[in-house]
């Protein structure tokens, strides 16, 4: 499995330690790692294999070969094992006191808060449109719930963009994320045909 770091976490990155300084850049960085561990560790338990692992912003992308072949419960399952992830790094500062504990604290309770929206491609939505989808009409489910997401971060967008400059990370993942939903949704018809291809190839 090949590990990589997205492009936009430069600028994001670069802004964390102008603003916050190289240890919260650090905390982000790791918490983030560990999140995505978390995926990973359930994609292996459930038997899901995994090509690479790419690292956002919000936590990150698990690369999985033929992902819609795979039941809802596995893929339910490594949605929501970031979240578990970071649930366990939440306990440490509860149960531990330790330098900087505060901040520690804060910032996973901004990637679990984050990751938890029902949106895609976050964990929380990953996680509601597998449970949503039946055999008969898992195509519609999806295409529907794409473009839930695509209007929930639209209106998200412009509502941050009232409270600049103080939401400016937060405007720039929206506009992030609604662009990866965007691109989602006009390639999923190529997906459908991939996936149905593929399906007639294993039926003998």
């Amino acid at each position: 499995m090949k590990l990589r770091l997205h492009p936009i976490l430069a600028p994001f990155f670069l802004v964390l330690m102008i603003t916050g300084g190289l240890a919260f850049y650090s905390i982000v960085f790791i918490s983030l790692l560990f999140h995505e561990a978390g995926h990973v560790v359930a994609a292996k338990m459930s038997g899901v294999k995994v090509r690479s692992c790419t690292i956002m912003p919000y936590g990150g992308e698990l690369r999985i070969p033929n992902r819609y072949s795979y039941g809802k419960r596995q893929r339910v399952f490594v949605a929501i094992g970031g979240p578990i992830a970071t649930s366990i790094l939440l306990l440490l500062p509860i149960l531990f006191n330790f330098p900087g504990d505060e901040q520690f604290l804060r910032i996973q309770l901004v990637i679990l808060s984050l990751n938890l929206l029902p949106i895609l491609p976050l964990d929380g939505g990953q996680a509601i449109s597998a449970t949503l989808e039946t055999e008969e009409k898992k195509f519609e489910v999806r295409a529907a719930y794409l473009v839930f997401s695509i209007v929930v971060l639209i209106v998200a967008s412009l509502l941050l963009i009232l409270e600049l400059p103080e939401t400016v990370l937060f405007l720039a993942l929206a506009l992030f994320l609604l662009f990866q939903n965007i691109s989602a949704f006009k390639f999923r018809k190529y997906e459908q045909a991939y996936e149905r291809l593929k399906r007639k190839q294993l039926t003998p």
